[in-house]
């Protein structure tokens, strides 16, 4: 028995994950789908639209550090049902959110070409690479939005509209890459632009689905105009104590994780188009971790809001115990169907398909220390606002381990792809060591809500 009520812990996981699951499954299989189709235009485009998309990684993940306060506070707030309080958070993160979003749009669109030679000079890749980042930079201010309506919905237990959102995005993604990609049904065959377009116009249609859900049901998300201007200095300052740390955690681990990208792309094309390949199926595998993480960062911090520490530390203890079944399942099962996954690419050389298989041997390999990690500081460490320590060990991780590493064994020892990153799991083990060490330290909880004042209050 996990503890005393195992029935309720289990029932209020199975009510939250279930729907972010699900969810996280749309969306990753999402980009599983658009890898494949893509990479059926060549290697070229591959590594090209991958470039676009890693750019807009790290755009996706400032975005949702700057969101995350919202999160963060918002799961302790509903622990005391205080929905004007929560509302004041959610206009902090979307005043932050919108603003940078419109310079990311600026930019994607005038001088996409800036972003994509970073991770390429070969013009082959960066063509195609240009076209799509530059028809995908008008969903940035949706992505924004979406972000903030989703971490408050999913925070306050509204998990169902976000997953029903994200359904209609991607039958409708899948379907308009089928037609806009190839030509079918008398629509022109567009390519990687056709993949953008397709994009665009899901991403339309999921927010158009979250808003409409929000406010017809009038939900604790459901933020009027005014509040986005409403809160005071102090109130902002609250938030970016907690949000800060985030931010830096998240922009500098997607900076360092496409660092990776960079030197394959550097080092030989047919190593980034691996890695991108790879890497589509590895974020298919840890959906399960990051649905368990959102769900944990949920629980547990609903449990601290509420002043119920000792229910709060249970709850974690449980979600690392399940998160490493888990781990273990996908694991072998990534092992036992990498082949077949490497064999589907036929546009891709056969040197490139062993890379491929190889680097996905390496990622089940490593897949319990990674799932350990996203657990801890997707969820544990958020939920109890352990933002700094969390920002220290991501972002120390991938800069002082990762990507020396893969500096050295590239660039130095000129190991092929998948040796590389062999190597580079060193970081994930490392960080995992430490991870748990805070976690039975108990230093990574905090109450944000019953020492201090209601940002509500101080925003008034």
């Amino acid at each position: 028995m996990l503890y005393e009520d195992k029935k309720t812990f289990i029932t209020r996981l199975l009510a939250i994950a279930t729907p972010i699951l699900l969810q996280n499954i749309l969306a990753a299989s999402l980009g599983f789908i658009d890898v494949f189709m893509i990479g059926k235009l060549g290697s070229a485009y591959l590594a090209g639209v991958g470039s676009a998309n890693n750019f807009f990684f790290v755009y996706n993940m400032l975005i949702f550090g700057l969101a995350s306060g919202s999160a963060i506070f918002t799961a302790q707030y509903w622990g005391q049902r205080d929905v004007k309080s929560i509302r004041s958070v959610m206009g902090i993160g979307l005043s932050l959110t919108l603003g940078v979003a419109i310079l990311f749009a600026l930019f994607s669109f005038l001088s996409p070409g800036i972003a994509i030679r970073f991770f390429t000079s070969d013009p082959l890749v960066i063509a195609p690479g240009v076209r799509y980042l530059r028809i995908i930079s008008v969903t940035f201010l949706m992505t924004a939005l979406g972000i903030n309506y989703t971490v408050v919905l999913r925070s306050t237990e509204n998990v169902i509209y976000p997953m029903i959102a994200s359904f209609t995005g991607v039958i409708l993604n899948t379907v308009l890459n089928y037609v806009l990609i190839f030509g079918h049904f008398g629509a022109p065959a567009m390519g990687e632009a056709g993949a953008a377009l397709a994009t665009v116009i899901a991403r339309s249609v999921e927010l158009t689905i979250i808003l409409s859900i929000t406010y017809a049901r009038k939900l604790p998300s459901a933020i009027r105009f005014s509040d986005l201007f409403s809160y005071r200095l102090e109130a902002f300052k609250k938030y970016m104590k907690r949000v800060f740390p985030v931010v830096l955690k998240n922009v500098g681990w997607a900076a360092g994780y496409n660092m990776f990208s960079v030197i394959y792309g550097h080092l030989d094309t047919s190593f980034l188009a691996a890695f991108q390949v790879a890497g589509s199926i590895e974020r298919l595998c840890l959906i399960f971790f990051t649905g368990m993480g959102s769900a944990c960062s949920i629980m547990v911090g609903n449990r601290i809001g509420a002043g119920e520490e000792t229910t709060a530390r249970k709850f974690a203890r449980n979600f690392i115990l399940i998160n490493l079944g888990i781990s273990v399942v996908v694991s072998a099962t990534l092992i036992l169907i990498r082949l077949p996954i490497a064999s589907i690419y036929t546009e891709l050389t056969e040197t490139e398909r062993f890379y491929v298989a190889s680097i996905l041997l390496v990622m089940a390999a490593a897949m319990w220390a990674k799932s350990c990690n996203i657990m801890f500081h997707m969820g544990i460490f958020t939920a109890g606002g352990d933002t700094l320590f969390s920002m220290i060990v991501d972002v120390g991780g991938v800069w002082l381990i990762g990507v020396p590493i893969a500096l050295i064994a590239g660039i130095v020892f000129h190991l092929p792809v998948h040796l590389i990153a062999a190597c580079v799991t060193i970081e994930e083990f490392t960080k995992m060591i430490i991870g748990f060490i805070r976690f039975r330290s108990g230093r990574w909880m905090h109450n944000l809500v019953g020492k201090t004042k209601k940002i509500a209050e101080v925003s008034e």
